[in-house]
């Protein structure tokens, strides 16, 4: 402004010579007249350049102030989570929910697959020992029945009465089980066969008439064919039960194996579950991940404050 004040005054002081007429001196003033705008334009680009800087860098500070503000709280939001995570109060993946869903199920299948075979043990052992029984009672009352004809011939007549009165004290522990072996032959043998039978093997004998009995007829060879008949019923049953408890004992045994199986394939499974869970190796490397992650933003989050700090101090 003060430049432009100094040059219109000397074109005032030319004019005033009277240097009107003269074109040169008139050209010298267009010429200072067009410098003074040109330099009053410039300085209001200068001024206004300026004020679109002062403006620009007030924005930038602005700006920065409020990445760091961010920043800041978002560094402290990393540094909790850090400690949460090495805390093990975060956890990044379901494995531990699926794990422990896992042992679980694997507990409720052996649990209950070790009620079934035990079930099943008790059950046969049941079984066994009632088919045990009655192998020993159809044994006791066989060789009852061979003891009472061992010693007669084809056509000669049972001595019943001496065999059963002799060996009745001998079979008295044995009571039970001649009992049980008249009980099964009851449903073998027909309504006769099984009176004869219970009559033989608990000493329950009708007194001979030995002059009448030993009289060569053909009821001596009835009543020792019924003798053999009802011994041959007898080992069919002892057969069928000596059978039986061989293929119960088989299956037992197969099912017992099945289950030792199974029972050692879920408890490698258990196991496996149970040490995953402890080693947690795809949570433990999701946190690791994340946490270098979190380091690595904080640290670059801190470099981005400090120096945006500076410039915004400059």
């Amino acid at each position: 402004m003060a430049r432009s004040f100094r040059l219109g005054g000397l074109a005032f002081l030319l004019l005033s010579l009277g240097a009107v007429a003269m074109s040169p001196v008139t050209r010298v003033v267009e010429l200072l007249e067009g410098l003074s705008k040109q330099i009053d334009t410039e300085a209001k680009a200068e001024e206004d350049l300026y004020e679109t800087f002062v403006c620009w860098a007030k924005s930038i500070i602005g700006q920065k102030t409020r990445s760091n503000a961010a920043a800041t709280a978002r560094i402290e939001e990393l540094e909790t989570y850090i400690k949460d995570l090495e805390a093990g109060r975060i956890e990044l993946t379901t494995e531990r929910v699926d794990l422990e869903k896992e042992i679980e199920t694997l507990k409720g299948e052996l649990e209950v697959a070790t009620q079934l075979r035990d079930k099943e043990a008790e059950d046969f052992e049941t079984a066994r020992d009632e088919m045990q029984k009655a192998i020993d009672a159809l044994t006791e009352a066989i060789e009852v029945l061979k003891a009472a004809t061992a010693d007669h011939k084809k056509g000669v007549l049972l001595a019943l009465r001496g065999k059963t009165a002799v060996g009745a004290a001998a079979r008295a522990q044995e009571a039970t089980k001649l009992h049980l072996a008249v009980s099964l032959g009851e449903r073998m043998l027909t309504r006769g066969d099984a009176v004869f039978l219970e009559r033989l093997l608990t000493g329950e004998v009708p007194t001979a008439d030995w002059k009448k009995l030993n009289r060569k007829a053909t009821f001596k060879m009835s009543y020792k064919a019924r003798s053999e008949k009802i011994e041959g019923a007898l080992q069919k049953m002892l057969d069928t039960f000596k059978s039986n408890l061989k293929e119960a004992t088989e299956k037992e045994e197969e099912a017992q194996a099945l289950y030792d199986k199974l029972n050692e394939a879920k408890g490698d499974e258990l196991q496996t579950a149970e040490d995953a869970l402890t080693k947690m190796e795809k949570e433990t490397g999701a946190r690791g991940l994340s946490r270098e992650q979190s380091v690595t933003e904080v640290e670059e989050l801190k470099t981005q404050v400090a120096d945006d700090t500076k410039y915004i101090e400059q």
